[in-house]
């Protein structure tokens, strides 16, 4: 069958989800309903909370027992001396605190103030004599009433107070106070800042809610109702019905995300309460379309756990009993966005569900970190990824039976029989944990080697990073290999190639750092990351610590070590995952793109620079590797130009002789590259020419 009619009736597979889905009226209450009744409510209840704060604000509230206490204490409130000093008035907006004094008709004032009539009760005892005595009541625990007190009683103490220094002054006119107090304001206010926290959750959770009824409907209502078997017997792979079913629950997600969105923004634009969350006079177009993308990104993500989770069920309730848990679950997680210091840097960049309502509740503000943010995007990719790795396990042959035979410990049990390779399922599942992973050790080295950077010496740091290397891109692989039951030699590719081929290898080593060098210029030129003053600067200085480590030491931290392990990793393991599911071109490419954003994400910097530079090593590796059938090759490649770079730099003083302007980012001689040219076509060529493109080796890996 040809892939155009395959297509035809993967869309008209997806259409008929969708239709199915969309006719379900518990998705039509959850799509258009609930954003009609909800944020109409939430925005009445915060009004009437910004009203009733607002009269708080107008006025306390307080009682004394006659009306020449109510005389008495104005006098005291009114007079110019019982303000606050103006360093405090002007530290507080040049705004006081306002109180009403009534008298109490009966009873006293702290029976007054115990029944909640009144704020703060006031009690003056001899008030004909020359030395009176105020007591105040307040509530206790009422933050309104005892705030009001405070208020009181630092009123009379500045009274008290500036009394005692007109004495002063009178008798010592000469009379200076001690310390001049002065209160100033430094940075910028961010509005809406409890706003821009809850919007983003509320749209999050809302989301969630929207893909939980189809999800369910799509794979366990099914089940229950039979009518798995005629959609499993339609004339298309399996792969293109769990798909069609994915992407039903996305759009579905997607709507309920759209409509949740503007429904939301609609009723505080009406209520009068944008200014609160934003800083935009008008209505907050850029906020909403970036908040949208954010949301796009976890329908995706969500759809697909939800899909892994109900795939288990045997029945409609049996999948809610699944999901209530993680709905409840994940509401313990995104609450953490709410605390104040949450940042979207270190573990919460990558904590699923926080690192999006963290990155809505920057946008919002304004305030982006960008490492944090692609840390948040990349890793939410991946978790998605791993999630509908899940769901396409279960869409074999116990898809089409009306009781599912697995159950979710089944799916840490190994396979039975080993295999020659892994699953592009297996693969997606170890870059979802592969990713945190990598954030976390990388953050968390960067900041142990700058604590112990004066007590530990160069050559135990780099050590320190060759085992971090080792650990995330060595042992995460060899542990998913381990547990799929995957044959070693053919997961991560280590069969010998032609000897040629190493000897083609170390040629292209040679040449190709140069066009990755003019790589790296170009991008520059063209605004793509670049180097900062600062950056060069750090640089120079790693360098130096550097040269106090012998080369070889360095040699084998930063050209062997990273050309074993990451080849390994990226050309070993993930190739051969992807090799059998997609054309030599696609996985090339995917690798190399991969690739490179592993190296853009080191520690907390986002070096934007080193992508092109990387992913065109990568594709000129990948090449190599899928024309050998081996990552050995791709491994010389990696270590030549890596040890040629360190020791370039390590010998940088003894190198005058080959020009002028070695050290800077300029473009290189042209003799330069003309040799580097030369050295890859004969390396490439030979690697072509010793080769196959169905090589006898990826014939054995198949076998």
């Amino acid at each position: 069958m040809s892939r155009h009619r395959i297509r035809g009736r993967l869309l008209r597979l997806c259409q008929k989800e969708l239709k199915e889905t969309i006719r379900d009226r518990r998705t039509i209450v959850t799509l258009l309903l609930m954003p009609l009744l909800v944020y109409p409510i939430l925005s009445m209840a915060l009004n009437r909370f910004l009203l009733a704060a607002g009269a708080t604000a107008e006025g306390y509230t307080v009682c004394v027992a006659s009306e020449a206490e109510r005389q008495l204490l104005d006098t005291w409130l009114s007079d110019p001396r019982s303000m606050p000093p103006t360093p405090i008035l002007e530290a507080s907006g040049n705004e006081l605190a306002k109180f009403k004094v009534t008298v109490l008709s009966e009873g006293t004032a702290e029976e007054a103030v115990k029944r909640n009539e009144v704020d703060v009760g006031v009690k003056i005892e001899g008030r004909d004599s020359p030395r009176q005595s105020v007591t105040f009541f307040s509530f206790r625990g009422d933050t309104a009433s005892e705030s009001a007190r405070r208020v009181l009683v630092e009123r009379l103490l500045w009274l008290r107070l500036a009394d005692a220094e007109l004495l002063i002054r009178r008798a010592v006119p000469q009379y200076e106070p001690a310390i001049d107090i002065v209160a100033s304001d430094v940075g910028e206010a961010q509005k809406g800042a409890l706003l821009s926290t809850i919007v983003p959750l509320v749209l999050v959770l809302m989301t969630i809610t929207g893909a939980v009824y189809p999800a369910i409907d799509l794979t366990a209502g099914e089940r229950e109702r039979g009518t798995m078997e005629s959609v499993m017997a339609s004339p298309v792979p399996r792969g293109y019905v769990l798909f069609a079913k994915y992407i039903a629950v996305v759009i579905v997600a997607l709507f309920t995300a759209i409509a949740n969105l503007v429904a939301m923004f609609t009723t505080l634009w009406a209520g009068g309460l944008l200014g609160l969350l934003t800083d935009d006079e008008g209505f907050p177009w850029i906020a909403v379309l970036r908040i949208l993308g954010l949301l796009i990104l976890f329908s995706g993500f969500f759809s697909a756990l939800l899909l892994s989770l109900t795939s288990f069920a045997k029945s409609f309730k049996e999948a809610q009993a699944y999901l209530i848990p993680v709905m409840l679950v994940s509401l313990t997680p995104a609450m953490l966005s709410l605390m104040p210091g949450a940042s979207l840097s270190g573990a919460l960049a990558i904590l699923p569900l926080v690192n999006i309502v963290l990155l809505a509740r920057d946008l919002l503000s304004g305030y982006v970190d960008p490492v944090g943010a692609l840390a948040a995007v990349v890793s939410t990719i991946a978790y998605a990824a791993a999630a509908l790795s899940v769901a396409a396990k279960l869409f074999g042959s116990d898809a089409v039976t009306r009781t599912s035979e697995k159950s979710i410990g089944s799916m840490l049990k190994r396979p039975r029989e080993p295999s020659s390779h892994p699953t592009p399922q297996s693969a997606a599942m170890m870059l979802a944990l592969l990713v945190p992973i990598y954030f976390v050790v990388s953050n968390g080295l960067m900041r142990f080697l700058q604590q112990v950077r004066e007590v530990v010496s160069v050559e135990t740091q780099l050590l320190f990073n060759a085992a971090a290397l080792i650990f995330t891109f060595g042992f995460i692989p060899l542990l998913a290999a381990f547990l799929g039951r995957n044959r070693l030699r053919t997961t991560f590719r280590v069969q010998m190639p032609n000897a040629i081929c190493f000897v083609g290898s170390v040629l292209v080593g040679l040449g190709a750092w140069a066009f990755a060098h003019e790589a790296f210029v170009i991008a520059d030129s063209l605004g793509v990351g670049g180097l900062s003053e600062n950056q060069v600067a750090s640089a120079k200085q790693m360098i130096e610590r550097m040269r106090q480590a012998p080369p070889w030491l360095l040699l084998g931290v930063f050209a062997l070590t990273p050309a074993v392990i990451e080849e390994l990793c990226f050309r070993g393991y993930l190739f051969s995952a992807l090799q059998h599911a997609l054309s030599p071109r696609r996985t090339i490419l995917v690798t190399a793109v991969l690739f490179g954003l592993f190296h853009v994400l080191t520690g907390s910097a986002l070096l934007v620079e080193r992508f092109i530079p990387s992913t065109l090593m990568g594709l000129v590796i990948g090449w190599v590797a899928w024309r050998s059938g081996s990552v050995w090759p791709g491994i010389v490649i990696h270590f030549v130009h890596n040890g040629l770079l360190n020791l370039v730099l390590y010998y940088q003083e003894r190198l005058t002789f080959l020009g002028a302007g070695f050290d800077n980012q300029a473009h290189l001689p042209a003799h330069w590259i003309a040799i580097a040219a030369a050295l890859v076509l004969i390396g490439g060529g030979s690697i072509w020419l010793c080769t196959r493109p169905e090589n006898p080796l990826n014939a054995r890996a198949d076998a």
